[in-house]
């Protein structure tokens, strides 16, 4: 006999086991990354690894308050120290024991997002088709490709300065869509990637138009929080 739990849909169960698996492997390669890092953490070993990480629907843990920043573009970023395949966030307690604000964090994490980014090759980025309409797309290689929004060399240089509209639904996802590609279909895509991974950033989208970049949720974070 069919049980109430067994007739829930067969997508969500593979959406709540493949978090689980990301879950699990994240903290495995965190874990085996921190192994490799030096304890406690110098500013001199920690400075050249940081990227400035989009943020996405989280809460801090009560001890343990993330550092963030609000970016130029508009989206508010925290701060990785790139591992490799994960980035260890930093908190608050760390950036203290370092001596630094948010906005020297957010400063030395965008020079270092330009240099990383400069070497990614257009080759990365993948052409294709979703629901009907021609997208281009950065996955995955580097794991915080989402970041490559926040400069603006890498974007124009590997997406083009033509008029296109970009979403960035995961931290390691960047798409790229013609832009007068209905919104509907925007989101539609957007919301594909987002569901079932762990690192969904859950934003608006952004308008590349005239050379100008902006971000569509722009207007709803206001700098006196930051």
């Amino acid at each position: 006999m069919q049980t109430k739990r067994d007739r829930r849909p067969p997508s969500v169960l593979r959406r709540v086991f493949g978090l689980a698996s990301q879950i699990a492997r994240e903290q495995r390669a965190l874990a085996k990354a921190a192994k490799r890092m030096p304890k406690p953490v110098p500013w001199d070993w920690a400075a050249p690894r940081l990227v400035p990480l989009i943020s996405g629907p989280t809460f801090d843990p009560p001890v343990l308050a993330t550092m963030r920043a609000k970016s130029a573009l508009g989206p508010v970023v925290e701060f990785g120290m790139d591992l490799g395949t994960v980035c260890a966030i930093v908190d608050e307690e760390v950036a203290r024991r370092w001596e630094v604000t948010s906005e020297q964090l957010l400063e030395r994490s965008l020079a270092n997002l330009h240099d990383r980014a400069a070497r990614i090759e257009p080759s990365q980025v993948i052409g294709g088709a979703l629901s009907g309409h021609p997208v281009r797309i950065l996955r995955d290689r580097p794991h915080w490709a989402s970041s490559v929004i926040l400069d603006g060399a890498a974007l124009f240089r590997l997406f083009g300065s033509q008029d296109q509209v970009l979403a960035v639904p995961t931290r390691g996802c960047l798409i790229s869509m013609l832009i007068d590609t209905p919104a509907r279909i925007v989101a539609d895509v957007v919301v594909d990637y987002e569901v079932g991974d762990l690192h969904a950033l859950m934003l608006d989208p952004f308008v590349l138009e005239a050379g100008t970049l902006t971000w569509g949720g722009a207007a709803e974070v206001d700098d006196s929080d930051w």
